[in-house]
C-alpha cells in the first residue's frame, strides 16, 4: 500500500468515525431533550438514563483516546519518512 493508498483509507476511516461521532452526539442531545421534557420521573428511570448517557460519554472518551493515539502514530511515520 503506497502512502496515498494509506492516506485516503485513514481519511475514509476518519470521515466515517466522525459521522458516527456526530450521529452519537445527536443522539444524546436527543435524550438530553427528552429528559428535560419528563414530567416527574422516579430516581430509578433517571438512573438508568445517566448510566446510559455515560456509556455513550465513555466510549466517546475511549475513541478520542485511539484516534489521539493513531494520530500519534502518523506523525511518527511522516516524521521517519522525512
Amino acid at each position: 500500500m503506497t502512502e496515498n493508498e494509506y492516506n485516503e483509507t485513514f481519511d475514509m476511516q476518519m470521515e466515517k468515525e466522525h459521522q458516527l461521532n456526530l450521529d452519537r452526539m445527536r443522539q444524546f442531545k436527543l435524550i438530553g431533550e427528552q429528559i428535560s421534557k419528563m414530567p416527574d420521573a422516579s430516581s430509578k428511570v433517571l438512573e438508568i438514563e445517566v448510566r446510559y448517557l455515560m456509556g455513550i460519554i465513555g466510549e466517546l472518551e475511549t475513541r478520542i483516546k485511539d484516534l489521539e493515539s493513531e494520530a500519534r502514530r502518523l506523525e511518527m511515520l511522516l516524521t521517519r519518512a522525512n
